[in-house]
């Protein structure tokens, strides 16, 4: 049988889930590496079999996914890579450029801003885009980056951001597998469920040796790793489900997922 074609997030967000992975070299796996924008069309394509990821594209397609409910990517609080930098306080944000990498965290900012700020794509240096702009969204390494070099007056979390409007923790991506795959392989499906929490269980058990890993691999101070990893949790439990749920309401009530899809939950 061919290997399991696996999505994966190559920021430093997901590195304690896959720091597992690569440790158990399974012949079975075949790993794409990308930001979850480019995961999320590949998987939808067909071009892989499953993926971390973004929860508002799952929901958006959940009718052709089955939802692998080993893992996530979530947040209690401030998350530290998806960032607004902005020269305005956030709430006077009327214009903002978005990143093309995140839907979640886009739809995201949409819910905390409502209706009225205008979005544009970003396509240039975000300190050139705030000439023109109120704000821009970042994620992932690239808000790190900025976190680390500040080019901005304000800088918003959004994990923070979502806590303090819901009380809630914030689902940035779930782990899904097209339908048809599910299907026909949901063993190997499982398998990689537990392999996923495996790599859990043993960052909680153990972060310093991953974060050492991927200090050897990312380019940020080991200390600033840690602190950043401290803030992601991964797993998928009754909190990050409630989550998720009204995360998924907002976005129907928002009109950027149709409603039956706030049901994927």
């Amino acid at each position: 049988m061919t290997p399991l074609r696996v999505g994966r997030i190559a920021d430093l967000n997901m590195f304690p889930l896959y720091h597992r992975l690569d440790s158990t070299r399974s012949p079975g796996l075949a790993f794409r590496d990308g930001h979850p924008a480019e995961l999320n069309r590949a998987l939808l394509a067909g071009d892989l079999d499953v993926s971390a990821m973004s929860s508002i594209e799952y929901a958006r397609n959940a009718t052709s996914l089955r939802l692998l409910p080993a893992a996530s990517i979530s947040a209690r609080g401030a998350v530290a890579s998806i960032q607004v930098f902005s020269r305005v306080p956030f709430t006077e944000i009327r214009r903002v450029a978005i990143t093309p990498a995140s839907a979640t965290s886009v739809a995201l900012l949409r819910i905390l801003l409502g209706p009225e700020p205008v979005f544009e794509p970003l396509e240039c240096a975000a300190p050139d885009a705030l000439t023109r702009v109120d704000g821009v969204l970042l994620i992932g390494d690239e808000a790190l980056h900025g976190i680390l070099r500040p080019f901005a007056p304000h800088a918003t979390d959004l994990g923070q951001a979502w806590r303090v409007a819901t009380g809630l923790p914030m689902v940035f991506a779930v782990w899904a597998a097209r339908a048809d795959v599910a299907e026909r392989r949901w063993p190997e499906l499982q398998a990689l469920a537990c392999v996923l929490e495996d790599g859990r269980s043993a960052f909680a058990e153990d972060p310093g040796t991953v974060v050492a890993a991927a200090r050897r691999r990312y380019p940020f101070p080991e200390d600033f790793i840690a602190t950043y990893l401290r803030r992601l949790s991964y797993g998928f439990g009754p909190d990050e489900r409630a989550g998720l749920a009204r995360f998924l309401d907002l976005a129907a009530e928002a009109g950027l997922i149709p409603a039956a899809a706030r049901t994927a939950a």
